[in-house]
């Protein structure tokens, strides 16, 4: 929907941009906000709260499904749940175009086998650092880089002889604390057998409230973008995130579900959709005061569309 078209209940359907299985995690990511800014209860997904959202968006967005991917995570890491499989296969068998991001730490050869099966379209792998020491920096977690390393070698091994399709994207975050280890291993990772492409990850602040994760920014970062004076977000128009326990936020930048547009497990999406808390959602974007808690310090907020990563 163009901007001049904007209205506070729309006549289209909604879209699901991610759907988070779990926001349990064994990193202590140093740019994510889970680390020390998320303070919500922590579980996973249960398969008849997913299989209906699924079914709903399948049933309501044709279109959608058939040009947008549906990620399978949000703030935490989705092969610790323990259906992960039974959740990927279940939105293939549905023809959603299923991603997820994860981190190569978790690819033991069980896990490995199990996700191919469940046969993903994409999947972004994250390897930050060149060594253990620059890992921890980063990621949080000591002596893990050498063994992420070598299963994501296994992994990529398995899935080239395994003659799976799915594209394999290995990304780094690029802040000053990954700049070394990009310089040192995107050669090697941009011809690697079994990565079909290397993605060096802008760095993000989210929703632009945590201090810890907004130091981290670069300078450089900062000017490098320029921002209209009106509201350009358009995510209230398209499409929403769905929590672990069934909270729907308005998207992948609430971490601590500051902005509940409703709940799965006693609405419809479609009702959620133009519910009470996503049209008072919608106003605060088109009369240009934004003052909610999610949004209103977030530097995608006033930013055109061609200058965004997702």
């Amino acid at each position: 929907m163009e901007r001049e078209e904007r209205v506070p209940v729309v006549d289209g359907p909604f879209g699901i941009f991610n759907i988070e299985l779990t926001n349990r995690c064994p990193m202590r990511c140093v740019m994510c906000p889970r680390t020390k800014n998320m303070k919500r209860r922590q579980g996973f997904m249960k398969f008849e709260l997913f299989s209906r959202l699924i079914d709903e968006l399948v049933q309501t967005n044709e279109d959608y499904i058939n040009h947008q991917p549906v990620w399978l995570h949000h703030f935490g890491e989705s092969l610790l749940h323990p259906e992960f499989g039974r959740f990927i296969q279940y939105a293939v068998k549905k023809e959603v175009v299923t991603c997820l991001s994860l981190n190569p730490m978790m690819l033991t050869h069980t896990v490995s086998l199990a996700l191919l099966k469940s046969k993903p379209q994409i999947l972004y792998i994250s390897l930050d650092g060149h060594d253990d020491t620059s890992f921890q920096k980063i990621r949080g977690v000591k002596n893990a880089y050498a063994q992420s390393l070598e299963n994501l070698q296994n992994f990529l091994t398995l899935k080239q002889s395994s003659g799976s399709d799915c594209r394999i994207v290995l990304s780094m975050i690029d802040f000053n604390l990954n700049r070394q280890s990009i310089a040192q291993t995107r050669s090697h990772w941009e011809s690697a057998p079994g990565v079909d492409e290397f993605l060096m990850k802008s760095f993000s602040t989210w929703d632009g409230d945590a201090a810890d994760i907004n130091c981290l920014e670069d300078d450089s970062q900062k000017e490098s973008t320029v921002k209209s004076g009106r509201v350009e977000c358009n995510f209230p128009w398209e499409r929403m995130t769905v929590l672990w326990d069934g909270e729907v936020v308005p998207c992948c930048n609430d971490y601590d579900k500051k902005l509940s547009l409703g709940n799965f497990n006693h609405q419809t999406l479609s009702e959620i959709w133009n519910g009470h808390e996503m049209t008072k959602l919608r106003e605060e974007f088109i009369s240009g005061r934004v003052t909610n808690p999610l949004c209103h310090h977030c530097e995608k907020l006033r930013l055109p569309r061609e200058q965004w990563d997702w």
